[in-house]
């Protein structure tokens, strides 16, 4: 085994206080029912204390049996795909019937000694009808027990398993917010430094407010957010911070627009973090910036969702794009609330949305 399987498998026991507890209350209420059905046609106050006495006693011994019949064979087995219900239930079965007998034995002893007078519906099995009774009783006994307990084990496996998948669902998509950010660290790093040398050069004023620009954009890219969500209000700040260093770099060349209120509520709904601004660095990377045919970057709110659109004018010599950032937002999403990503190009404008993430929205 693995070292996943090998953590999957010690965690894998079966839980006794919540098997006994869960099931324990059943088996009270099948107690109550069994006495009360059985003491339906003849009631009588002597009849209904053995019942309940035997009743409890046997069902007491077969509950705890084989809880401990199921525990043991979980903590032998040694590993998930060993099978162990066959062996339990024969081996539970097998003792409870040895039980049954040891316990109608003592019965009779009580009986002959006056200590309790068994009721005249139990007299009548004697010889092989008793034999053939014990076996019966028994096993409809310790197959209820033993079906209720696996039913419980059951829906608990099955939540557990559902919680694992989420968890894995939630590392998997911080996983992929550090890709996003490692693919769009360097590349940004690269351009931004060539940019400050330039400026330090030519434009010392404007080359410290750019520094002060790029401090605040790397200090939000390299912030750690488990939950790989960051609010519209904080990713709209890491695009202005973006863009106002593209405009130092391009000047008049680019127009950049945001559409949204700041008394918006939904400025503090969430969106997977980075996910506004590789749209603009792409629109950036693969489009002609000029000041005769400026680049139009626009940020609005449609209903639910936040689109980033910009006007159509490719490159003659595109740069490579591997397509990371798209196909990386997408699967964020598809982990974070299975929504899509919706773009559009209708050869004038390119328009990527992508939807505010509310509580109803997201997977927990």
């Amino acid at each position: 085994m693995n070292i996943y399987e090998i953590n999957l498998f010690m965690h894998h026991k079966i839980p006794v206080k919540l098997l006994i507890k869960e099931s324990g209350r059943m088996f009270a209420y099948f107690i109550i029912g069994a006495l009360l059905i059985t003491s339906l046609q003849d009631f009588d106050l002597n009849n209904l204390l053995y019942k309940a006495i035997s009743l409890s006693t046997l069902l007491t011994f077969i509950f705890f049996a084989n809880t401990y019949v199921l525990y043991y064979f979980d903590k032998k087995r040694k590993s998930l795909s060993e099978k162990i219900w066959r062996k339990a239930y024969a081996v539970g079965y097998l003792s409870s019937l040895f039980f049954f007998f040891i316990h109608h034995f003592f019965i009779q002893y009580f009986q002959q000694k006056g200590y309790i007078v068994i009721p005249q519906d139990i007299k009548q099995f004697t010889g092989w009808r008793l034999i053939v009774f014990i076996v019966y009783a028994n096993f409809v006994v310790y197959s209820f027990v033993f079906f209720i307990q696996n039913f419980i084990l059951h829906q608990y496996e099955k939540s557990r398993i559902q919680l694992e998948l989420m968890q894995l669902k939630s590392s998997n998509a911080d996983t992929t917010n550090q890709l996003l950010k490692q693919q769009i660290q360097p590349h940004f790093l690269f351009n931004a430094l060539n940019t400050l040398k330039s400026l330090i050069k030519k434009r010392p004023d404007t080359a410290e407010d750019y520094l002060i620009r790029l401090s605040d954009f790397l200090r939000a890219s390299f912030s750690h957010k488990p939950s790989g969500l960051s609010t519209v209000a904080e990713e709209l700040t890491i695009c202005n911070n973006y863009m106002e260093m593209q405009k130092i770099r391009f000047g008049d060349s680019i127009n950049y627009r945001v559409d949204i209120a700041d008394t918006d509520p939904d400025l503090q709904h969430l969106l997977p973090v980075f996910s506004l601004q590789p749209l603009l660095e792409n629109a950036i990377k693969h489009n002609i910036a000029t000041i005769e045919n400026p680049l139009t970057i626009k940020i609005v709110k449609e209903n639910n969702y936040i689109m980033v659109s910009n006007n159509l004018q490719f490159k003659n010599s595109m740069e490579t794009s591997t397509g990371n950032g798209l196909v990386n937002l997408k699967e964020r999403y598809k982990i974070l609330s299975e929504d899509e990503v919706i773009i559009n190009n209708d050869n004038h404008t390119f328009s990527v949305k992508i939807k505010i993430l509310r509580n109803e929205h997201r997977n927990n």
